[in-house]
């Protein structure tokens, strides 16, 4: 598995030029990400903290080029993932807006990544219900985006069944958690 590490993926973000206020963001998510990735190992669920450290810093990397020619950016940056030469988090990205997993089978990268970002309104981190109001704010109330929206809510609430049904903490422990602190300071913490 070939994964980006941290400057490396400070690299490639300033490459796309990414903006400060989205790599804030994906900073945030990052956090949520590696907290998450610490419960599930207490619980002897394993994942590799760098796979979802990477995956979750680059999640929105296309994000403003996106804005800009109308494609979608989980696409479009798994796109540049793979052109990169980081398959393995090109798909995670790929996964971040509209997720294909199986709720059944176990808890998969790429549904730590996709739920993180649903804990993020801009750099705060909220409440799964919070992050949909900001949508639904931000992008309009039609018929099409509130069914859009309807979907993303079940299968963000089942992803989050999931996640934390072998785990001794709650989707509220998120919010009080003391991951509301620098991931830098985080990573050296945690040895990552």
């Amino acid at each position: 598995m070939n994964i980006p590490d941290y400057n490396t993926c400070y690299q490639l973000l300033d490459r796309y030029e990414v903006p400060e206020h989205i790599i804030d963001h994906s900073c945030q998510v990052a956090l949520i990400c590696l907290y998450l990735g610490e419960c599930l190992q207490s619980e002897k669920i394993y994942f590799e903290s760098q796979l979802l450290l990477s995956a979750a810093l680059l999640h929105d990397i296309a994000k403003m080029e996106s804005v800009k020619n109308g494609r979608d950016h989980a696409a479009l940056g798994a796109e540049w993932l793979v052109r990169e030469g980081f398959p393995e988090v090109a798909e995670i990205v790929l996964n971040h807006v509209i997720l294909e997993t199986d709720l059944a089978g176990p808890i998969v990268a790429k549904e730590i990544v996709y739920y993180a970002d649903k804990r993020v309104r801009h750099t705060e981190i909220v409440s799964v219900d919070e992050r949909l109001q900001d949508l639904r704010q931000r992008y309009g109330v039609c018929s099409v985006s509130m069914g859009r929206l309807v979907e993303l809510k079940n299968l963000t609430l089942a992803v989050e069944k999931k996640l934390f049904a072998p785990l001794q903490i709650t989707p509220d422990d998120i919010l009080k958690n003391s991951i509301k602190k620098n991931l830098l300071t985080y990573m050296k913490q945690t040895n990552i």
